[in-house]
């Protein structure tokens, strides 16, 4: 007897326990059939989410243990009626308790769902970014970015600056896009540097054959549960099924169609560079999958800059390519992308331990997901990094230090704190020029997203282009005992920035509904935010107001504080929503009662409150705001 069907009348409405109709008004009759055709499913199998699953692990026992209970009562040669009357109610209760919290679960991913519909139509709409050539129906993973995103990326590309470059004294550099082909040969990404692929054979769209497999996978899951499957996701998810024979047979037995429904060809691996031609030799050359390789070319000239010192550090700014095989997901995934790169090279004696900076961040807490958890389906664990070291889960003090760094910088960049995790790589999944890997990830509505890294590379780069090249990539250090000179390669510790991925995660999580409204903005912190104010006459149109419009424009630009005037027609409540929707922290508005008081009203995005300050102290007032939001309450009173 199916558990489910048993104790029909607590799927239907959740009143035998007391407070549990919250969410059953939620769900529409039609969809009843739906929702307990999810709830048997859930019961007998494994939840969606390891958080949701572990949950609600206990109450999935107890009720098929009670279900047996009912069962066995059921079956026996006399059941007491009253007996099997509380067993019929403790399961019904039980099951109603489930089925109000899977209906609050598919309630909230719903609403994330539709939240980012609404959350991309407005990003489109106010032209943050948008498909690059749209009028020719567009290119998948290309992306134009319009004047708010634009706005919004030197922001975060500057306050990246000063915390990096400037607080840690670091070098910066602009190397070449173009790349030799040579360059990538000795660098391991002519050979390595890809994915599998299969093909639709009707239509010839390629698919990343991981990712297919994985969405094809779980939806024959959530038919019926097979062992076989259950295993090949596993072997997927963590990055062991890279066998091209063996992905085929999976094909082939598993009878795996294109989302097209149709055949799928051989799998075969595709590179991800660019390929083109350098001159009119027709030397060949690739877009740069990275910009780390034109630092290690300069190597010899840094360390020279640098006064033949170790440690020290270079960064480099800049566009980076990849042929993905089937972008989606907006600025998740993009073929040209913005990274942000730091190669900090240090003695590898000296790379463990004693970094002279640790002590700043030792006393952090992070998330960490470390691949012992991970193999063996544990969650992450908040832990202190000085612990982490200790416990060696974090093998350099200077990966450690990074990683706080990354940590306090998203966050204050707008990055939800209990959103943010730092994953570790699996031996199989690490490059190919690494022997410890971290990534930063953030939750968003795509799941778990990387948006930065930090890799150990060791002397993998200096050492290979050394070799190839003929030139002599090795530092020098004293050896004090022997009182000799020594020549040594240097290892290397990258943190690597996603700028596109970052933006957009600080733009989901800052994506507000305003409170008794269905209107919803962006709260974006002060130093992201595209414009820091917008200012408006009250009445666009009225010569009157347009002087103070322009002074207090002139003052702001004076004081390097980026604006806009929004001088078109419409309603000032209808304006400051515009503002709002921008993203702008602030509007400046120009009323009629300037005229005589030279005062303005400043507005708060997130509160909507309103001070009232003179025209010559806005930009003071706002620079105060934009470093401490508090000091709001000392303008106010």
């Amino acid at each position: 007897m199916n558990i489910i069907k048993l104790c029909r009348r607590s799927l239907v409405k959740s009143t035998s326990v007391p407070g549990l109709t919250k969410y059953s008004t939620l769900i529409s009759k039609k969809n009843e059939e739906k929702i307990k055709k999810k709830i048997q499913f859930y019961i007998q199998n494994e939840l969606p989410e390891k958080e949701l699953e572990n949950e609600l692990s206990d109450l999935k026992k107890s009720i098929k243990t009670q279900a047996e209970i009912v069962r066995t009562l059921k079956n026996g040669p006399s059941p007491s009626q009253l007996e099997l009357s509380q067993a019929v109610q403790l399961l019904s209760d039980q099951q109603a308790m489930f089925r109000q919290r899977i209906e609050k679960y598919l309630h909230e991913e719903e609403n994330q769902n539709i939240g980012t519909k609404k959350l991309e139509q407005l990003l489109k709409e106010r032209f943050f970014y948008d498909q690059s050539f749209s009028l020719y129906g567009g290119v998948a993973g290309l992306y134009d970015l319009g004047p708010l995103g634009c706005a919004m990326q030197n922001n975060l590309l500057s306050e990246w600056q000063k915390e990096f470059v400037l607080r840690d004294r670091i070098f910066q550099i602009d190397c070449s896009i173009l790349t030799p082909e040579q360059v990538l040969k000795a660098s391991g990404h002519l050979s390595k540097f890809s994915d599998i692929m299969v093909r639709d054979l009707n239509t010839n769209e390629s698919y990343r054959v991981d990712h297919l497999l994985k969405s094809e996978i779980e939806k024959k899951l959530k038919k019926s549960k097979n062992q076989t499957l259950m295993q090949l996701l596993e072997k997927i998810e963590n990055s062991h099924f890279t066998d091209l024979n063996e992905i085929d047979e999976v094909i082939r037995k598993f009878e795996i169609k294109s989302p097209k429904n149709n055949q799928l060809s051989a799998a075969s691996p595709f590179n991800l560079m660019f390929k083109t031609e350098i001159g009119s030799h027709a030397n060949i050359g690739f877009m740069r999958p990275e910009t780390a390789q034109g630092i290690f070319m300069n190597f010899k000239r840094l360390y020279d800059f640098n006064q033949r010192k170790l440690p020290f550090a270079v960064a480099q700014v800049g566009k980076s390519f990849r042929n993905e095989i089937s972008p989606k997901s907006g600025l998740i995934r993009q073929r040209e992308f913005l990274m942000a790169e730091i190669e900090h090279f240090v003695d590898p004696f000296k790379k463990n331990s004693n970094y002279e900076k640790f002590h700043l961040v030792e006393k952090l807490y992070v998330n960490i997901l470390d691949e012992h958890s991970q193999l063996n389906s544990k969650f992450s664990q908040k832990i202190q990094l000085g612990e982490a070291i200790d416990r060696k889960i974090i093998k350099s003090e200077i990966t450690a230090y990074y990683m706080g760094k990354i940590h306090n910088f998203c966050i204050k960049a707008g990055i939800s704190v209990d959103k943010i995790r730092f994953r570790q790589h699996l031996c199989n999944e690490m490059a190919h020029y690494a022997n410890e890997c971290w990534d930063l990830e953030c939750l968003t509505s795509y799941g778990w997203i990387e948006c930065a890294g930090i890799a150990d590379r060791s002397d993998y780069d200096l050492k290979k282009h050394s070799e190839f090249s003929g030139s002599d990539l090795r530092a020098e250090r004293i050896n004090n005992i022997q009182n000799t000179k020594e020549n040594f390669f240097p290892h290397v510790i990258e943190p690597s920035f996603g700028i596109g991925r970052i933006m957009y995660t600080i733009l989901e999580h800052n994506f507000m509904t305003r409170s008794n409204s269905t209107k919803q903005f962006f709260s974006l912190p002060y130093q992201i935010a595209p414009y820091k104010c917008n200012i408006l006459p009250l009445n666009e149109s009225d010569e009157q107001l347009k002087p103070f419009v322009r002074n207090i424009s002139d003052l702001l630009t004076e004081n390097g504080i980026y604006h806009k005037i929004d001088e078109n027609s419409g309603s000032i409540g209808r304006r400051y929503w515009r503002s709002d929707e921008c993203g702008i922290p602030y509007v400046i508005t120009v009323d009629y009662d300037t005229l005589s008081d030279r005062k303005a009203t400043i507005r708060d995005r997130d509160t909507i409150e309103q001070i009232r300050i003179k025209i010559d102290d806005i930009p003071i007032v706002l620079m105060h705001l934009g470093k401490d939001k508090k000091t709001w309450q000392k303008y106010k009173n």
